[in-house]
């Protein structure tokens, strides 16, 4: 997820030094384009166009606009979820992409038999599901630790996936 990985950080920066560009992204303009990357990137993830660390990472991108987007005018602009959110994500997923991700070749059979079963038994549910659940968090601000949680297993959802799909390859 390296293009989430850089909107989060650049979202905590322009949040950090309370940049004149950020009501840009709570305006019409910016949801639209938020939206349109969800959606394109759900439709592509849904007929299998797009492959799936695409249309994953381009999906959390989506979302995090969409996120910031939709909850900034309900919050006030010095609410710490927007300095702490987006550090949380880079990091999260920085660590993924580097401690599993980029290691899965180099998992012995026990760990690569563990995550098939983790993937057939305890993981059963699709990456697309979760992705509606993000979409459904974002619509209940009162609950401003369902969006942060949703997010965080969609993108542990994407490191199991992507590790075996780099496994089985």
């Amino acid at each position: 997820m390296p293009i989430f990985i850089i909107f989060s950080l650049l979202l905590a920066s322009l949040v950090l030094t309370q940049s004149p560009y950020l009501p840009y992204l709570s305006k019409d303009g910016g949801l639209a384009v938020a939206w349109t990357i969800v959606l394109l990137c759900l439709a592509g993830g849904w007929i299998r166009k797009i492959p799936s660390g695409i249309w994953q990472d381009g999906f959390a991108v989506g979302a995090l606009l969409l996120w910031f987007g939709d909850w900034r005018p309900q919050f006030s602009d010095d609410a710490p979820m927007f300095h702490v959110f987006p550090l949380y994500f880079a990091l999260l997923s920085a660590w993924v992409t580097l401690a599993v991700i980029n290691r899965s070749q180099q998992f012995d059979r026990e760990s690569q038999d563990t995550l098939r079963y983790m993937q057939k038994h305890l993981a059963r549910f699709d990456t697309l599901p979760l992705a509606v659940l993000v979409l459904a968090s974002i619509g209940v601000p009162e609950q401003y630790l369902m969006f942060p949680s949703a997010m965080t297993l969609f993108v542990l959802r994407y490191a199991m996936q992507r590790s075996l799909e780099l496994i089985d390859s």
